[in-house]
């Protein structure tokens, strides 16, 4: 090791910047930056206290596929709260009526196969034409470059409007927070592969049974317990900026030998004006999420999908916390939601109310609420944006980006985020050896 003691900033203290840390070991100073009092970035949680009620800003769902999220989360003891679905038991409204993708038996790519052929509402050309799609992807026979966008790729796939509503915007808009007419059908297919047509382990649904405030209560213990070396997770402490001084950085008057970045890049942007690094700021797309209490149970499973509604899913929160039987908790979600995020509070609940009124076919009232609006959410996960995403490691020496947007097969998600803040971890470890 040419230098033991080598110091590193992080700056944020989000998944990303929480994977990157962990990396260290004791030959390594690692000091956190974090804005906020609190770890987790994004997947974090409040208490409202006006409602009384502990909340996350958004439900976030997993795939067994997660590899290096979740290894951040057995790191800190915390892989082992979500609910494991290998099977497919999703219900959904269409044209009038309940229906659903369901597996009994196979799991995995085969699961998703036997949720097609068994589901009543599809036409046998539909069944054929979708599991058709599915087996050409996994042996790369569709070249993805002459489709600019998902909606492109599908229609040129005989996939119906039906099919499309059912199945492919519904893992389309919830992993990469992009309509189909905008989505990159090469960030689509390489979730599709990583995932959702993958092994069973690799296509399990993962449903966090816990606040994310809690599965990530451990990690300042366990990142502070390293011996010998100096670890520092500094909370509401924000970053005016990094000067480059030497061949060092210099932050709130400290100085390091390297720096990653993990903040998005609106804010990445501010932190290097002084640097020769230029951000180039995405195109972003929001998310709203909507919490509410009701006096009736609305249906069985975990989640419910919403195709020709306002929103992209349901959640049973009171099974998914294991909350009293009385205690009817849901939360309902759209992403790419520039139509209504920008709408009253008022406005919102009110087609919350009739759509759900529409799909149980009962009067339904909302008198108990929480809506939580995430504007700047995500980068959008179009073609333009994909093919603008920088590299982790910059051409200045000791800067490395990370954070959910730098390069990689992966739109903006949990994942994304893990990924890049262990590449930008085993930068520096690699620069650093002998």
């Amino acid at each position: 090791m040419s230098n033991a003691k080598h110091k590193v900033a992080i700056v944020g203290c989000g998944v990303s910047g929480m994977a990157s840390a962990l990396e260290f070991d004791h030959n390594y100073d690692v000091t956190i930056y974090e804005a906020t009092d609190r770890v987790g970035g994004r997947a974090t949680t409040v208490y409202d206290k006006k409602l009384g009620e502990t909340l996350d800003n958004g439900q976030h769902i997993c795939i067994g596929a997660y590899v290096q999220f979740f290894k951040l989360l057995k790191k800190i003891d915390s892989d082992d709260k979500f609910v494991v679905k290998n099977k497919y038991d999703i219900p959904y409204f269409y044209n009038g009526k309940l229906h659903s993708l369901k597996s009994k038996i196979l799991t995995g790519k085969f699961g998703l196969l036997e949720a097609i052929i068994s589901d009543d509402n599809l036409s046998f050309s539909e069944k054929k034409n979708a599991i058709g799609f599915a087996l050409k992807l996994q042996m790369n026979s569709i070249s993805l470059e002459q489709f600019k966008d998902c909606k492109e790729l599908l229609i040129a796939q005989k996939q119906s409007q039906k099919i499309i509503d059912i199945l492919w915007s519904p893992l389309i808009v919830s992993t990469m927070n992009t309509p189909v007419w905008q989505a990159d059908p090469r960030v689509f297919v390489n979730i599709m592969l990583d995932g959702f047509l993958s092994k069973s382990e690799n296509a399990a649904f993962y449903l966090p049974t816990t606040h994310f405030g809690d599965l990530f209560s451990n990690f300042e213990n366990v990142f502070t317990s390293v011996d010998g070396c100096k670890r520092e997770l500094k909370f509401s402490t924000p970053v005016k900026k990094i000067e480059r001084i030497d061949k060092q950085f210099e932050i709130n008057s400290e100085q390091y030998d390297s720096v990653i970045i993990t903040t998005p890049s609106f804010i990445t942007k501010r932190l290097l004006e002084g640097t020769s690094y230029e951000v180039d700021v995405p195109k972003y797309s929001p998310i709203v999420s909507i919490y509410f209490w009701l006096d009736l149970k609305l249906f069985d499973t975990e989640m419910m999908s919403l195709p020709q509604t306002k929103f992209d899913w349901l959640f049973n929160r009171s099974k998914l916390m294991g909350l009293s039987e009385d205690d009817y908790s849901y939360q309902i979600t759209t992403s790419a939601a520039d139509d209504i995020v920008k709408l009253k509070d008022s406005e919102i609940i009110g087609i919350v109310s009739r759509e759900l009124s529409k799909v149980f076919d009962t009067d339904i009232r909302i008198e108990k609420y929480k809506i939580v609006r995430e504007m700047m959410a995500t980068f959008l996960s179009d073609r333009e944006n994909c093919d603008a995403r920088p590299n982790i490691k910059t051409h200045i020496p000791g800067l490395y980006i990370a954070g959910d947007y730098p390069q990689n097969n992966y739109p903006s998600t949990l994942e994304g985020a893990a990924i890049n803040g262990v590449k930008a971890a085993r930068y520096i470890l690699q620069h650093n050896q002998v």
